[in-house]
């Protein structure tokens, strides 16, 4: 009679409660979407960040003249030669050359290497007769001495090495050495101004020395009574030598010290003093020192 009447089955109210029930499920995820959506995608005031961007300091550039390949002592300069870099201007000094018209006419007056910016030590108005004339700065003397494996240090003093002039000869009477000349440049070796070595070259027998004028007048009186040597100065030492005796004698190497010194044509009597502390006399007989023994009883003060 349901069915006449268009009523419903219980079947088929179960099924519309099932429906009913995943209407509602599915219409409360879709608020909840929704409801996330408007939550979190909502428009929200925008943040502008502002970046500060420190300018940076500007280096500033300045041209200066390089070479474009070596330049050897004494050549004259020409514009072909050189070519202009522009480089930081906080490290370019007033002694560097920035433009090839304040060079013109000029030469160079040692050697000059390229790439690097060319100063105005490395050149001259003046012709050079040599190349060695040309590193002669005013002043300033090169003297030659002789030398061998020992007083060359086996060859090793060379161009541009720095060395003190030992000189040998007799003080007072005595063997003894002196430094004469410290810090000396080496200008050339057997006419050699090449600072490399070659491989197999023979050690020079001359030495040619930069030196002031009053120590080339040294050497040049040392030389006529007694040797030269040269001792190597390594190149962390470019200052003079500081402390300790420049002449030592024989006395030094044996620790004595002679309080008289006498000539030996006299009847004299020396004192001198040995490692003990002790002061040894000796008498001048016939030009030679002899040992007076003590007195009797007595000891050498």
């Amino acid at each position: 009679m349901s069915r006449q009447f268009g009523g419903f089955t219980p079947g088929r109210q179960t099924d519309r409660a099932k429906v009913l029930v995943l209407f509602g499920v599915f219409a409360v995820l879709l608020f909840s979407a929704i409801a996330f959506l408007f939550l979190y995608k909502a428009p929200t005031k925008e943040v502008t960040k502002v970046v500060t961007v420190e300018k940076q300091a500007e280096i500033k550039m300045v041209d200066v003249l390089v070479p474009v390949e070596k330049i050897d002592a004494g050549t004259p300069l020409e514009r072909a030669m050189f070519r202009r870099e522009a480089r930081p201007a906080i490290g370019v000094t007033s002694r560097v050359i920035k433009d090839f018209e304040e060079i013109k006419g000029n030469y160079s007056r040692s050697l000059i290497v390229a790439g690097q910016p060319l100063y105005r030590d490395f050149i001259t108005n003046v012709r050079p007769t040599n190349a060695l004339t040309a590193n002669i700065p005013e002043g300033y003397r090169a003297v030659a001495i002789r030398v061998d494996s020992r007083s060359s240090v086996e060859g090793w003093a060379r161009p541009g090495a720095r060395v003190d002039v030992v000189w040998a000869s007799r003080i007072n009477g005595q063997p003894g050495v002196t430094v004469i000349v410290q810090n000396a440049k080496v200008l050339s070796a057997e006419r050699e101004i090449d600072a490399a070595s070659k491989p197999g070259a023979p050690v020079p027998s001359t030495v040619t020395l930069l030196i002031t004028q009053a120590d080339a007048n040294k050497i040049q009186l040392a030389t006529t009574t007694g040797s030269l040597s040269l001792s190597l100065r390594g190149d962390n030492d470019p200052g003079k030598g500081v402390g300790g005796a420049n002449t030592i004698t024989i006395n030094d190497l044996l620790g004595k010290q002679a309080e008289v010194a006498r000539p030996a044509n006299t009847d004299a009597t020396v004192k001198i003093r040995g490692k003990d502390g002790k002061l040894e006399e000796f008498a001048w007989q016939n030009g030679k020192l002899v040992p007076v023994a003590p007195a009797a009883g007595g000891a050498a003060q």
